[in-house]
């Protein structure tokens, strides 16, 4: 969900600003498919411009950073997944000119920091570019490099083949396992959801972070109304929209106030049951959104660089709060955090009392102290997130099952276990390699049919909801195969010596998708 605001020309006369808002500012949709739904600002002329510097009010990495407290220095070995509905030419080009701006260190295709593949998970063909959406590639891509300066992005391209592109693009991203998701896409509910597509948002070891919209209370969008999903999933953390706005220390020692934004999305699914997770003072018989917020008004907005819309421009929109959220997260240690962590620990996000994203005179729409709808239980602070959890071996008990230590397996052997109630995933490995994950008993996985024959090391990590674990390991040995009609010992491992090797092809692991 995103909302563009571009300033004017730089010759032009600068506008008003009052509060850090921009005065005389008018809107148009930008589309109006399930992939985007944005609003852009425009001039008398009807024309998107943009300024040959950062917009002064708009808010920059520095800004987010300060606001919800971002340790730059945190997000070594995370990858953080963006889905969008469009290919992006200048996707490298625009974030670099984003990082340099902000001091944030380069992160390039070359490196291995940006990858960029299609709806199948390939890095050719990409989709060619939508002028309109590759705003919000942009603003995802900028967020996430705000929200976790050293984490690695990587951006799946839709549209390349056809069908449903975001979808299809969360599919891919979950299966490339990166260690959170940002969906920066919805639309109203059909009442299929809970049977064709929760079990594409249920993904063990990944936290996905959705977008809630940009259309207030059960959002209203081109003649559609409803509960916005994939928001409304019981496996992701729905991010909620704020204004947020700098003062004086001695108002706020944060440096910060925050409000709901007026047009935050919140809502009530017709769809998906209450979960145990959801608080009970949610004025809502079924799941309801938002479960956190982070900065969305448009107006300042916050500055994004896009080349091919004459450069720096205003963007905002929930689009911005979600990939910014699961960024923070990463960064945190919880990219794999799931709806029932952010619940067990409210005191870890900055409540937001004050603010309403409709009339419909209950908390589903009016800020206030504790859980609301436009902001859920607040925004992020990453002090308060760093000080939960993330404990070796003091996570959940864990038993492997199957096979027992010391035996002789044949190839495509089941890997199986038992956990308590208290774990949230179990993660599977061979020889250090994460070859499955569970969060449904019964936990099993298989093993690779490229595993060589030979000796191999297996390990079951028991989670819980805040990331805390415990491991357990045996060793087993995998016996040669055998080719079809042949009673000869012939190795079909490819590696010598019987030294295990272990591939998984293209870096995509084994997962299982789930039903509800």
């Amino acid at each position: 969900m995103l909302v563009a605001v571009a300033a004017g020309h730089a010759s032009a006369a600068p506008r008003a600003v009052v509060g850090g808002r921009v005065a005389g500012l008018r809107f148009k949709p930008v589309c109006a498919d399930f992939s985007c739904k944005s609003f852009v600002a425009i001039d008398a002329d009807g024309k998107i411009h943009a300024d040959l510097a950062p917009p002064g009010s708009a808010l920059g990495a520095d800004d987010l950073e300060s606001a919800y407290h971002v340790d730059p220095a945190l997000g070594d070995g995370q990858t953080v997944a963006i889905v969008e509905g469009t290919g992006y030419a200048d996707i490298e080009s625009d974030l670099a000119v984003y990082r340099d701006r902000y001091g944030l260190p380069p992160c390039t295709i070359a490196s291995g920091c940006l990858t960029v593949v299609n709806d199948n998970g390939d890095t050719s063909p990409l989709p060619a570019d939508s002028p309109g959406t590759i705003v919000e590639a942009a603003l995802d891509m900028d967020m996430v490099s705000a929200g976790c300066p050293r984490c690695k992005i990587l951006v799946v391209e839709g549209g390349a083949l056809g069908g449903n592109s975001t979808q299809l693009g969360q599919i891919v991203a979950a299966r490339l396992h990166a260690n959170a998701i940002a969906d920066s896409y919805g639309g109203p509910e059909d009442g299929t959801e809970l049977t064709t597509r929760e079990g594409d948002y249920n993904n063990p070891g990944t936290g996905t972070f959705v977008s809630t919209g940009d259309y207030g209370n059960n959002m209203v969008f081109f003649n559609l109304a409803g509960p916005s999903y994939p928001a409304t999933s019981a496996h992701v953390i729905a991010v909620g929209g704020t204004r947020l706005a700098p003062v004086d220390v001695a108002v706020n020692p944060r440096g910060w106030v925050e409000g709901a934004w007026s047009d935050a999305g919140s809502s009530c699914s017709t769809s998906i049951p209450k979960p145990s997770y959801q608080p009970a003072s949610a004025v809502c018989g079924m799941r309801a959104t938002s479960d956190v917020s982070a900065m969305a008004d448009p107006n300042p907005g916050l500055a994004v660089y896009i080349a091919a819309q004459g450069g720096w421009t205003r963007v905002g929109g929930t689009s911005a709060s979600a990939p910014l959220t699961a960024a923070i997260f990463a960064g945190a240690g919880h990219s794999d955090a799931v709806p029932a962590f952010v619940y067990k620990h409210p005191d870890a996000f900055l409540d937001i009392t004050l603010g309403q994203n409709g009339s419909c005179g209950t908390n589903m729409c009016n800020a206030g102290t504790g859980w609301d709808g436009p902001t859920g239980l607040g925004s992020i602070d990453q002090t308060k997130l760093l000080a939960i959890g993330n404990i070796a071996g003091g996570g959940p008990d864990a038993q492997i099952t199957f096979p027992a230590d010391g035996v002789t397996l044949p190839p495509g052997f089941t890997i199986e276990a038992t956990t308590g109630s208290d774990t949230a995933y179990l993660e599977f490995s061979v020889d250090g390699v994460i070859v499955g994950y569970e969060n449904i008993a019964p936990y099993q996985v298989s093993a690779p049919l490229t595993l060589a024959s030979g000796p191999h090391t297996l390990a079951v990590t028991a989670y819980d909801v805040d990331h805390n674990s415990k491991q357990t390991m045996i060793d087993v040995t995998q016996s040669e195969a055998k080719a079809a009609g042949d009673n000869s010992s012939c190795s079909a491992g490819g590696a010598s010596g019987g030294a295990g090797v272990l591939f998984v092809l293209g870096g995509v692991l084994a997962r299982r998708r789930r039903a509800a």
